[in-house]
């Protein structure tokens, strides 16, 4: 096919930087890398090597794995958005857990005002005890089983697992929340040691002079330029797109390394 050159103007809108949950629906899997011979020997030329048969099948894996993944950024919840709905859950439920368990203890030996409160706390407790016996009494009318105490027990067993909802969703940010564009840093990267692994060109050096442009950022910019518009990134310019690749392999290696070092404090 012929090569999609990169467009001139400013490019696609800029990526959201807010941190989206590690889970999403729907991907690009309806997109496939394919490119004719004359499409290789372009991408041959750029790099200034040739692509052996096997670093061909390999690398069109790669590209497969980051169309099929990339359009799935956009669908993956924002995590501010996932905290502030269970914070207004959690909210909620301790609203009911406090009410459900609300009671009135207050003796009736005061004498004066004090007798007149506690009167007035034992009716309460008297209406507590009636909202109580006549929800349960509808709520087991409903599905013949559920009663008042049944649903303080779901209720206590609901507190905790709040907690640990909370503890989990917060780890789970932590370690895996991810912003629009993580798809295309893991391919820069994964492309780069695709490189290393073939003995070929993998350094990456900024350079505004396309001539000076270092092969592996040349190679970079080529096969954007067949991807479909809306998988491209930072193509505006070689220095712009050398500058981009080197932030991407520098946070998915440290990523790496401070998985790695959790993995061994864990297991010491």
């Amino acid at each position: 096919m012929p090569p999609i050159r990169a467009s001139t103007k400013a490019g696609n809108p800029r990526k959201s930087r807010r941190k989206r949950l590690p889970m999403s629906f729907g991907s690009g899997g309806d997109v496939k890398f394919t490119p004719d011979p004359a499409d290789w020997q372009r991408f041959e030329e750029s790099y200034g090597r040739v692509l052996l048969p096997e670093m061909r099948g390999d690398l069109v894996i790669l590209v497969d794995t980051y169309f099929r993944w990339q359009p799935s950024e956009q669908g993956a919840p924002f995590a501010d958005d996932a905290l502030a709905y269970f914070n207004r859950f959690e909210k909620a439920a301790r609203k009911l857990w406090d009410v459900m368990l609300e009671t009135h203890q207050t003796a009736m030996n005061g004498t004066g005002d004090e007798a007149h409160i506690a009167e007035h706390h034992e009716t309460i407790n008297v209406g507590i005890g009636y909202v109580q016996q006549q929800i349960g009494r509808h709520i087991k009318e409903r599905d013949g089983k559920t009663s008042w105490r049944e649903l303080l027990d779901i209720m206590q067993a609901c507190m905790p697992a709040l907690f640990l909802t909370r503890q989990y969703m917060t780890d789970q940010i932590d370690k895996y929340g991810f912003v629009e564009g993580h798809a295309w840093e893991q391919f820069v990267w994964k492309l780069k040691k695709l490189a290393e692994r073939y003995s070929l060109p993998h350094g990456i050096t900024k350079s505004d002079d396309p001539e000076q442009a270092c092969p592996f950022v040349r190679l970079m910019r080529e096969l954007q330029a067949y991807f479909p518009e809306r998988f491209r990134r930072h193509n505006s310019s070689y220095a712009a797109l050398a500058q981009a690749m080197g932030v991407a392999c520098r946070r998915i290696s440290l990523a790496i390394a401070r998985h790695e070092a959790e993995k061994i404090n864990a297991s010491v």
